[in-house]
């Protein structure tokens, strides 16, 4: 593969409105015969600098004949600073994910096979669809109308519509009324009723055979949090997400793991395989779930599923954002060892499926991988331009 390389000439920049105060962005290389590469780089703020970060970098290897990702980063130092800085991870990851996209193209390879050969793994067999599970939160959050219901009921008829729609695991974030700490010692905190309310109507309303993940997005400190998971595994919750940060409150979460009989699950914005296999094997968490859009991309994947003697039951892609970022985790996921399903943020847009082409395939629970080089689909220029809107920096 000595003479397989790509020359980076032009960089774009995408943004699509979605609802509320979410908005998708996206960036794209091109080489100078036109193959285009892409990236999803949405990330936690609205008015970042991330753009302007990735520009900044890609100044670094525009024009560059580059043969490699291990070439690429040698061109940008800077990745150094992405475990500290999420701006800069982001930037880093998105330019990452790109240029796999571009190379892989070029090898005239689709992402799965070309992550495949990295694995080395011959265990892992080549998958054309991915389990996903159903995120519910996002769409019970507020949409260009303001606040939706986030009712008991909003959220059991919410669960019900996606297991009628074939997924088997549905996930939901009932805790956002909490922030630790709490005046309350020694007891569920009274902010978190609400919530507790929320899952009992889902379990009502789901069938026993379908499972519940909740995501606790931190909102809780060491003691709320034991008391807490007893309520939760009561209710026979079987993922207890983030009850506290795992890499901010790192022995807390150690003591939360040691004393859950639930599988704990988190770290979702953490950079780089080497974070992630400390966290699995410091006993922080049961499951790592690395986002592609801030974990330095796919090749940090597989050097953690290469890392771990079995990594089956231990990763789990994190994907609450747009279509570009699940199919490429697909691909990643189809890659990795890992039997565990993939987070999709369901029901936020009707049109969601439009933004890639071919459409985004969704069907039982599954989402399709298109044939094709690279990811196998590109942005739609209609939704673009009907949506969104494109520039350079």
């Amino acid at each position: 593969m000595e003479d397989i390389w790509v020359r980076i000439n032009h960089l774009n920049f995408y943004s699509v409105h979605v609802r509320g105060r979410t908005e998708w962005k996206f960036m794209e290389f091109v080489t100078e015969d036109n193959i285009s590469g892409i990236s999803e780089i949405t990330d936690t703020q609205l008015n970042s600098p991330v753009s302007t970060i990735i520009s900044k970098l890609s100044n670094r290897i525009r024009g560059e004949k580059i043969f490699s990702e291990n070439e690429l980063m040698r061109l940008i130092p800077e990745a150094n600073k992405a475990k500290e800085n999420i701006h800069v991870a982001t930037a880093i990851s998105g330019i990452r994910s790109a240029f796999l996209d571009l190379i892989s193209k070029r090898i005239e390879l689709d992402l799965n096979s070309f992550l495949l050969e990295q694995n080395q793994n011959k265990n892992i067999q080549k998958k054309e669809s991915i389990n996903l599970y159903a995120n519910i939160n996002r769409s019970l959050l507020p949409d260009d109308n303001g606040p939706v219901k986030r009712t008991p009921e909003s959220f059991s008829q919410k669960a019900k519509e996606f297991e009628n729609k074939g997924f088997t695991t549905i996930k939901c974030a009932p805790f956002d009324e909490c922030k630790s700490p709490f005046s309350e010692k020694n007891k569920i905190p009274n902010e978190a009723s609400i919530g507790l309310e929320r899952i009992s109507a889902i379990k009502q309303n789901i069938s026993s055979k379908t499972n519940l993940f909740i995501d606790c997005h931190s909102r809780f400190d060491l003691q709320s949090s034991y008391y807490l998971h007893d309520e939760l595994f009561d209710m026979k919750v079987d993922w207890f997400e983030e009850p506290v940060d795992p890499e901010k409150n790192e022995d807390d979460m150690i003591k939360i793991n040691y004393y859950s009989k639930i599988n704990t699950a988190g770290a979702e914005m953490t950079y780089g395989a080497d974070n992630f296999k400390r966290l699995l094997t410091n006993n922080v968490l049961d499951i790592v779930m690395p986002d592609v859009k801030f974990c330095g991309g796919a090749s940090e994947i597989i050097k953690l599923d290469q890392s771990l003697e079995d990594a089956s039951q231990n990763i789990s892609m994190h994907c609450p954002s747009g279509p570009v970022s699940l199919l490429t985790s697909a691909h990643i996921t189809s890659s990795i060892s890992s039997k565990l399903p993939l987070e999709h943020a369901v029901n936020e847009v009707e049109w969601r499926h439009e933004t890639l082409l071919p459409y985004e395939k969704i069907e039982n629970g599954k989402i399709h991988i298109p044939k094709g080089h690279g990811i196998g689909s590109t942005l739609n220029p209609e939704i673009i331009s009907k949506k969104g809107k494109i520039w350079q920096e």
